[in-house]
This record gives structure tokens, C-alpha cells and sequence, in this order.
């Protein structure tokens, strides 16, 4: 079997199965990634407002040569943008600074709404992040408009979990056509890629490799993963790009280093062994979860848990969130 170079939406475009992160990319280092990305071979570009480089992923797009019509690329809708209101303002932001008249996905980026404004992060004079009472359904429906104007030709949700894709599908017209959330052998969430699966929902997978956010090793890292990366004669990132692949889920792995970028392509099927392996580290380990935001977004925390949370991280709040 070989690895499908796409995975098909349920609008009938193609969304190609390796796409090119730009999540943690500082901006003067994501117009020369994605440039060379682009010339590397990658056709799907991953995208989001609060990453705060679009405009430089636009150059690298421009100064690649491909043309517009042959790159996939996301957008994500901001927790300051949940308003109905400010939607469409929020998706003529993201084309204008990536220098494009259409997105071929745009996301709901968390099921989360903050405070509308134009802080990415809002706090209370405490230091306590600004929630508002925004039904995410609201906001999906205000994106479900946006697909009559042109501007965006699928539209769809990250880190839902399948009590909010349920509500969702109950109160929109609209299938989501993806749900981006972290997946990789940590973090396989079966039951979550059956869902989606079972409803037409292609699955996307952000940090495939596992991510440094909590500083704890990756799953990339895992002496398991490098021993069955050596069995196979397989990069361990590689490895684990054609383990979500071969599941039957989009990946998105990131870089900024040129020859890095060139392997995250080179994926292709996995021995069923090495395969079995993989799976056996599964441990439901999340590397992302910003609970210090007051909202148990995937329902595993608790309400109790998570207020505690975003008042103990207050004070910190004060200096790291000033944008």
C-alpha cells in the first residue's frame, strides 16, 4: 500500500496529506521556511492569525513561485474574533496579510471565546484571561456565511472533541469539513478519528511529533520511536509523519531548518511491526492544553480544576500575555 498524497474533504477539493506547519515559526525565519517548503514540493501551507507571521508566510509564498492555485492553505479564526460580528473582518485580515483572495479552509481555532477585542490575549486587571459567553455554534454559522462570499472554500474547527463536533453537527448546517487537533502515538485518540471518519470529517494533526511546550521530551524523543525509525531505515520525524498517514489523518509537521524540511516529506507505509509499535505508545498525553486560560476546552480537567488553574497562573499572565 502506498501512502495517499491526499486526503478528499467533503466539499470534493483535495487537502494534500503532509502539510507545512508555521505554528511557533518567528516571523523572520517563516518567509525563507516556507519558501523553501514550496520549492521542496509541499502544496498545503498551515496558517493561523494568532501565530502573528502570515504576512511573512505570504512572501515566502510569493517569492516561492508556485502558483496560488496549486497551494492548500488554512487560516484559523482567533478566540478575540468570536463574535458573529467580527468574523468576516477577522478572515479579510488574515487574505489581506497573507496577500491572498481566498482561503481554501478556515477553522475555528479553539472552541474557546475570548473577550472581543484587539489584545490577542485579554486579561482582567488580576490577570485573569477574559472569557465570553459566545456560543462556538454562533461563530461556525457566522463562518458558514463566509463560504457565499468567496473568501474561504471550506470551513471547519480545531481541538473539538466529539461531545462539541456532536452539538455542532445538531445546530449547523454545515459539515465541518476538517477538525485540526494534536495527535501522535502519545496522543492517538481513536475514538475521536472514528468519529470524524464516520462523518465525513477529515482529521488533521498538529504537532505529529510531539512538542516542547511543557519541556518535557517529546514523543519524537522516545527511545522507542528512534528503535523502530533504525529498524526501518526511517528519519524518527519521518517515521512518525507516516504513522498519522497511514491511520488516515492529515499531518502537519513544522520546521525551520532546510534539510529538515526537505525529509518531513519523505514519508511512506509502515511495516505492519513497526506500525504495532508505535501504537503501543499510546498513553493519552497532551503537550497542549492551555488550561491557565479558565476553560476545560477537552472536557478531562474539570470546571473546578481549570478555575483554579487560571487564578494561580494569573500573576504570571500579567507579563507573559502583553500582546
Amino acid at each position: 500500500m502506498t501512502l495517499p498524497e491526499y486526503f478528499k474533504l467533503n466539499t470534493g477539493a483535495k487537502i494534500p496529506a503532509v502539510g507545512f506547519g508555521t505554528w511557533q515559526a518567528k516571523p523572520n525565519e517563516v518567509e525563507q521556511a516556507v519558501e523553501i517548503a514550496l520549492r521542496e514540493g509541499y502544496r498545503h501551507i498551515d496558517c493561523a492569525a494568532i501565530y502573528r507571521n502570515e504576512t511573512e508566510v505570504g512572501a515566502g509564498i510569493r517569492k516561492s513561485g508556485v502558483p496560488r492555485e496549486d497551494i492548500f492553505i488554512t487560516g484559523k479564526l482567533w478566540n478575540t474574533k468570536h463574535a458573529a460580528k467580527d468574523v468576516e473582518a477577522a478572515v479579510d485580515k488574515t487574505l489581506k496579510d497573507i496577500g491572498t483572495d481566498y482561503l481554501d479552509l478556515y477553522l475555528i481555532h479553539w472552541p474557546v471565546a475570548f473577550e472581543s477585542s484587539e489584545k490577542w490575549f485579554p486579561l482582567d486587571s488580576n490577570g485573569v484571561f477574559k472569557l465570553a459567553d459566545i456560543d462556538y455554534v454562533d461563530t461556525y454559522k457566522a463562518m458558514e456565511a463566509l463560504l457565499d462570499t468567496g473568501k474561504v472554500r471550506a470551513i471547519g474547527v480545531s481541538n473539538f472533541n466529539i461531545r462539541r463536533l456532536e452539538d455542532l453537527l445538531a445546530r449547523s448546517k454545515v459539515v465541518p469539513a476538517c477538525n485540526q487537533v494534536e495527535a501522535h502515538p502519545y496522543l492517538q485518540q481513536p475514538d475521536l478519528l472514528t468519529f470524524c471518519q464516520k462523518h465525513g470529517i477529515v482529521l488533521e494533526a498538529y504537532s505529529p511529533l510531539g512538542n516542547n511546550q511543557s519541556g518535557e521530551p517529546r514523543t519524537v524523543d522516545d527511545p522507542l520511536v528512534h528503535e523502530v525509525a533504525k529498524e526501518i531505515g526511517m528519519d524518527p520525524g519521518v517515521t512518525l509523519g507516516s504513522w498519522g498517514i497511514q491511520r488516515g489523518h492529515v499531518v502537519l509537521p513544522k520546521s525551520v531548518t532546510p534539510a529538515r524540511i526537505a525529509s518531513n516529506l519523505k514519508v511512506k507505509e509502515l511495516p505492519a511491526h513497526a506500525k504495532a509499535k508505535l501504537d503501543s505508545l499510546s498513553r493519552h498525553k497532551r503537550f497542549n492544553f492551555p488550561v491557565h486560560w479558565g476553560y476545560d476546552i477537552f472536557d478531562e480537567a474539570g470546571q473546578e480544576a481549570v478555575r483554579k488553574a487560571a487564578l494561580d497562573a494569573a500573576e504570571t499572565n500579567k507579563t507573559k500575555f502583553t500582546v
